[in-house]
């Protein structure tokens, strides 16, 4: 099929969880699926610290964009899928920290004993679906779904015509997510760097190794990588790349 990338400029341009929410609650027309659902993949020590922190550990579906889950499937199974802990056995889930291939949910019903979520999930109206692992350029991994209350064998065409459309959909939301990490990380930060971090961040951008940074500032490989360091630890990134986008994306530096 033919894809229209222009829909997701509203999803790149969102500068809150607000309006990004906005948008993700267009995209069940766009996809053609009944509910959808995206949800940063924590390891498991995360989610039981996180678990831990929470005074209320069931979160309503209202509330999960503030925790960079967004979802429209009914609240009736988030409230279900949370008390039943289904996130530690959920099969999906397991499938998708081994492999980045889309998740096509009938072939785990095709299953001569399913793993009794499914039923669950139908009975909450949740037949079938198709999930994309998201593998960031950052180590972050996250799943995006598109569920559907018909049967395998109902929406079996409309999963062969839309698996595309959702994987590209899926891909263009994490970076929408990225991208307003990034910027509410370095608007935090601006102000923050030392100028040499700025000039290190800047020349690291330009594709200069911590030697050849050294040279163009007159300071030692160790200082450089010192200073990259700190910029990294200030903007909240974990590696180098992350960190020169935080700066780009709020004109800290403009390589």
């Amino acid at each position: 099929m033919h894809h229209n990338l222009y829909r997701y400029e509203g999803l790149l341009g969102a500068r809150s969880v607000e309006a990004l929410d906005a948008e993700f609650q267009k995209l069940t027309q766009t996809l053609e699926y009944d509910a959808l659902f995206y949800a940063p993949l924590l390891p498991r020590r995360e989610r039981e610290a996180a678990a831990f922190q929470m005074e209320d550990r069931i979160i309503s579906a209202q509330g999960m964009p503030s925790r960079h889950i967004f979802t429209t499937f009914p609240p009736a199974w988030i409230e279900r899928y949370q008390s039943a802990g289904y996130a530690e056995v959920d099969p999906v889930l397991v499938a998708a920290n081994l492999s980045p291939l889309p998740i096509l949910w009938r072939t785990f019903l095709m299953q001569k004993r399913p793993h009794p979520i499914f039923a669950d999930a139908r009975a909450h109206g949740l037949g079938s679906g198709v999930s994309i692992p998201i593998y960031g350029a950052a180590g972050e991994r996250a799943i995006f779904s598109a569920a559907t209350a018909k049967s395998p064998e109902e929406s079996a065409e409309l999963e062969v015509r839309m698996v595309g459309e959702i994987y590209l959909t899926a891909l263009y939301f994490h970076q929408a997510i990225q991208q307003l990490d990034m910027q509410w990380v370095a608007s935090r930060c601006t102000g923050k760097l030392s100028p040499r971090e700025i000039e290190s961040l800047l020349w690291a951008a330009r594709g200069k190794t911590a030697w050849e940074i050294g040279l163009i500032l007159k300071i030692s490989e160790h200082t450089v990588t010192f200073h990259i360091n700190n910029a990294k630890r200030k903007l909240g990134a974990v590696n180098r790349h992350q960190a020169i986008a935080a700066a780009i994306s709020t004109g800290l530096i403009s390589p």
